[in-house]
């Protein structure tokens, strides 16, 4: 998946970190959750807290000056002549998006995406999440990974009309420069009318667990700020544009939380809200690594709910423990399409 780079001249890259239940969505059942047991560092993502607001501005990450070697260009193929996107099956596009991306050629790759297309970056730091909103931040995203040499290598596991789900391996500079490429991820694309409406993409637990002491290693991480605010046992999450926001900075208060959960977009079939406790060495980066496969074992689901487009409906749940992650999930294709966490508990 491409990456975006923003230098820092402070400190080359700051960053933050941050049993299923069997009442399981029906949709997301088949969600293969995989992760590999790997090192957990609890960090507040401070943004996330403070107001879960996404898009996310671009996530500083893949900064070419952390030091090192200049990492040398890599050599692009010349892509085919492009084809009308209508003209080939879903899978098609896919191929012919990735073989102009990997060319160089940033226009001619945007082309097989509609205008109002939405891309997710999923398991990465500092938040595990991603949003891209329309083909405009997609450019800047898909710019910025040309100027780093990045290469795509993709391999169609299952193709319908409208879903196709792809391996994918990726070499930027620097992972080139960490010693960690290519990195593996799980992507899955919705085409529609010959455009792609939908792209997201997962970091396997393979491929993070080799990332993450890397980029630690290269990334000062900054610690949480302390909590201010009251515990609350109200919260309103709501759905609109392509992703999810929480309207609370305040911890939860320990006990019965009552949760509105406004779905204002409607352009999907479903949507649904989950919430979790982890095991202590497990954080957000885990779990959002982990939302490709079965409901891990150590993610104890405190609520699942699907709704309707357009619906507004009040939920409860009960929380003993610090911290809770939040996830917001649409279909099709299944997947995750915001997050909020660690939220403290409050006894």
């Amino acid at each position: 998946m491409p990456r975006r780079t923003i230098r820092d001249t402070q400190t080359c890259l700051p960053c933050v970190r941050g049993s299923a239940n069997p009442k399981a969505l029906s949709w997301l059942r088949g969600i293969s959750w995989n992760l590999e047991v790997g090192e957990g560092k609890e960090f507040r993502v401070k943004a996330l807290l403070s107001r879960f607001a996404i898009p996310l501005t671009i996530l500083a990450l893949l900064v070419t000056s952390c030091g090192g070697q200049a990492v040398q260009p890599t050599p692009v193929p010349t892509s085919p002549p492009a084809m009308e996107p209508t003209q080939q099956s879903a899978s098609e596009i896919i191929e012919a998006m990735v073989a102009r991306m990997n060319a160089g050629d940033v226009e001619g790759s945007l082309a097989y995406f509609a205008d109002d297309a939405a891309a997710y970056i999923i398991g990465l730091p500092p938040t595990g999440m991603e949003v891209y909103a329309g083909k405009d931040q997609i450019r800047s995203l898909w710019q910025d990974s040309v100027a780093n040499h990045f290469q795509w290598e993709t391999e169609v596991t299952s193709a319908g009309d409208d879903i196709v789900t792809v391996k994918a391996k990726t070499w930027h500079d620097f992972t080139r420069q960490l010693g960690v490429a290519p990195l593996e991820y799980n992507d899955v694309y919705e085409v529609r009318n010959g455009k792609i409406t939908t792209y997201g993409t997962t970091i396997t637990a393979g491929a993070l667990a080799r990332f993450m002491p890397a980029f630690e290693e290269a990334v000062p991480l900054e610690p949480p700020a302390p909590l201010t605010e009251q515990p609350v046992s109200e919260m309103t999450v709501t759905i609109a544009g392509g992703t999810c926001t929480l309207d609370t900075p305040a911890p939860l208060q320990a006990g019965e939380v009552k949760v509105t959960l406004d779905i204002k977009d409607q352009n999907k079939d479903l949507y649904a809200l989950t919430m979790f406790n982890l095991n202590s060495d497990k954080d957000m980066l885990d779990l959002m690594a982990s939302t490709t496969g079965m409901p891990p074992s150590w993610a104890d689901i405190l609520l699942m709910e699907e709704q309707e487009p357009g619906k507004n409906n009040i939920y409860t749940f009960t929380v003993e423990k610090s911290p809770v992650y939040m996830i917001c999930w649409s279909k099709p294709p299944d997947l995750p399409i915001g997050n909020a966490g660690p939220i403290e508990v409050k006894q």
